[in-house]
């Protein structure tokens, strides 16, 4: 899962705004409703919780080996929390810190 995780982030660091199209609800938006977005922090936001996911797990495996399963359920459960924190149901408020000022 780290090595997935961390995949999904080196897109994104690669790619930067061009790889927004990838986001799950942002992909829906026509090119005009995309354009009222600042994509370059939506894209860095979107890097920085793959490599925080790749982090937790790769923390969790690594001491598994060390210390047994135990420390990876922790590290599962502390990826789920943090998780659950940023998924939003409603893309519409999964978006709104992302418009730009000046099309408010």
């Amino acid at each position: 899962m780290s090595g997935i995780f961390g995949l999904l982030g080196m897109i994104f660091l690669i790619f930067k705004e061009k790889a927004c199209i990838l986001i799950s609800g942002y992909n829906f938006k026509t090119k005009k409703e995309r354009d009222e977005y600042d994509e370059v922090r939506l894209s860095k936001d979107e890097r920085n919780f793959f490599f925080r996911c790749a982090i937790i797990y790769f923390i969790g495996a690594t001491t598994s080996i060390f210390w047994g399963k135990f420390c990876f359920w922790i590290a599962f459960l502390v990826w789920l929390m943090y998780f659950l924190k940023n998924v939003h149901l409603n893309t519409e408020e999964a978006f709104d810190k992302y418009k730009n000022k000046h099309n408010l």
